[in-house]
């Protein structure tokens, strides 16, 4: 038996309700190998686009963690840059006072991001909708403004502690095995290896029981309460889950850019975060790493030209009007029946044009 007739064969999900059939999984793994193998071209041919990929790659863990409950457990977080944030100062602290070893680092980190989230979320997710959103935004940017105003400093009578409105400078990179991360290249790695590692760990928490419960109460909470399971703990522990992916991400992001500032703890993190899921394809977990990879390299390609959000805003429309399922559902729609695209284009269009004229 080949290997093609064996993942055919097992490509059917065992419980007709798998994230990911096999031939999904193996389609991530020939692209991560592809990107593993793009690095060292990349660094012989403009060494730049290097340090793109490293962001994309890290934003892209940032669109995962969003995705795990908003995709799966239906709650919207204007919030993520709290633990992004969090983790992203958790380890410049690290890095500077105490040791600089990704060994303690970044599990250090990933706790930083749990803490704040579970605090953050058994306080936010009674509120449903709406509020809730409001509730997380409104959660980050009162920690955006501890960073700014740097409270800790004040409260604790040390001269800086966040670097207030300034931030904190000259990170050093990790420390790990005796690697040299001054080479891009192999921060590169490090960091590919972690979103590849992310990626395979969230997968698996959606496939598992605790996965399937933050469907149900995404598609019927009243429901999934009423047959016996406490709705609100679940949230709270996928939105603490979430948070620690998220202060990971933080803590990659940091050292490579040798600055923590408040601005990662800004509202405009959150919002740019969310965009990013949406125009990727909400609840694919492939499709949100691919949005932020888009959105990332569109900031930095159209960052010179005035008004870039202008197009920027113009991408996000038309995946609204042409692809409501995002970026992750064209992709499915083309590789089911190429053929149907321009029809179902103009099927979208014609449902948008309706709905706009009641």
């Amino acid at each position: 038996m080949s290997a093609l007739d064996y993942l055919r064969q097992r490509n059917t999900p065992r419980t007709g309700n798998q994230i990911l059939s096999r031939s999904g999984r193996l389609t991530l793994l020939v692209g991560i190998a592809i990107l593993a193998a793009l690095g060292p071209v990349v660094q012989s041919v403009q060494p730049f686009w290097l340090n793109l990929l490293v962001r994309m790659l890290t934003f892209a863990l940032l669109a995962l963690s969003l995705d795990f409950v908003f995709g799966y457990a239906g709650l919207l977080s204007f919030g993520h840059a709290a633990m992004y944030g969090a983790g992203g100062y958790a380890a410049a602290l690290l890095v500077t006072e105490v040791t600089a070893s990704a060994l303690v680092v970044l599990p250090l980190a990933v706790v930083t991001g749990v803490i704040v989230a579970t605090i953050i979320g058994w306080l936010s997710v009674r509120a449903r909708g709406i509020y809730f959103a409001m509730l997380t935004l409104a959660f980050a940017q009162m920690l955006y403004v501890v960073a700014f105003t740097d409270l800790p400093a004040t409260i604790a009578g040390m001269e800086t502690v966040t670097g207030g409105d300034n931030g904190l400078y000259g990170i050093q990179l990790y420390e790990l095995f005796g690697i040299d991360f001054r080479e891009r290249l192999n921060y590169y790695y490090l960091t590919l290896g972690i979103v590849a590692l992310s990626l395979a760990g969230i997968v698996r928490l959606a496939n598992s029981p605790f996965g399937r419960v933050l469907q149900g109460i995404r598609e019927n909470e009243e429901r999934t309460e009423f047959i016996g399971y406490d709705v609100q703990r679940y949230k709270v522990i996928a939105f603490a889950i979430s948070g620690g992916f998220a202060s990971l991400a933080g803590a990659l992001y940091v050292p490579f850019q040798s600055v923590a500032n408040p601005q990662l703890l800004h509202w405009t993190v959150s919002g740019e975060l969310v965009v990013m899921v949406l125009l990727g394809g909400m609840g694919t977990f492939w499709g949100p790493m691919l949005g932020a990879g888009l959105v990332v390299f569109l900031e930095d390609r159209l960052g010179s030209v005035a008004s870039w959000e202008v197009i920027l805003g113009s991408l996000f429309v038309a995946v609204v009007v042409f692809a409501p399922r995002g970026l992750a559902g064209s992709i499915i729609t083309l590789r089911n029946d190429p053929r149907a695209a321009i029809g179902n284009a103009k099927r979208a269009l014609e449902n948008y044009v309706r709905k706009v004229r009641g």
